[in-house]
């Protein structure tokens, strides 16, 4: 009868370090800090199309001068005449647009400044925390195997370079990415 019961303490203690397995995984893969966005500015309104040029009017039959009315008595009848129809105006030429339409800021690459790549998801995150005791928005992105803590997406290089020459006046080693 011991035997059985050691087999079931066994079977009992592997299932318990399974569940453990599992619910560590699940902690580690799931990322505790989400990179907070930064709102794009809204696409330029397209200019407006110019207005196309005027196409000269068509000669319209000139009115035939009418005789002076005379007395009923001495008025011949005559037939009424039929209203002039109208000439058909050809179709206007379309309008090549004025000039091509620029490149939309959201296609443009976004600068992050790299505080720091490391291995292990806990070193990365004791820098970002770091790195917010100091007022820097930094993140961390998983990219190619590393966690990777971030300051900002700046639209514009020279902002990138502003921060990151504050980053490094306070001791940090720092590259601009896009």
């Amino acid at each position: 009868m011991k035997p059985l019961v050691f087999v079931m303490v066994l079977i009992a203690l592997f299932g318990v370090a399974m569940l453990v397995g599992y619910v560590g995984g699940q902690a580690f893969l799931t990322p505790t800090t989400v990179p907070q966005r930064v709102p794009r500015p809204a696409p330029p309104a397209p200019a407006p199309r110019p207005a196309p040029a005027p196409t000269p009017p068509q000669a319209q039959p000139q009115p035939q001068p009418q005789p002076q009315p005379q007395p009923p008595a001495a008025q011949p009848a005559r037939p009424a005449q039929p209203a002039p129809v109208p000439q058909p105006q050809p179709p206007a030429t379309p309008q090549p647009p004025a000039t091509p339409p620029a490149v939309a800021p959201s296609a443009r690459a976004l600068y992050r400044v790299q505080v720091g790549a490391f291995l292990r998801r806990e070193n990365a995150e004791v820098r970002a925390a770091e790195l917010r005791e100091r007022g820097f928005d930094a993140y961390i992105n998983l990219s190619g195997g590393l966690f990777r803590v971030q300051v900002g997406a700046f639209a514009d290089r020279e902002n990138a370079q502003r921060v990151a020459a504050e980053l490094r006046a306070v001791g940090y080693e720092v590259i601009i990415t896009n």
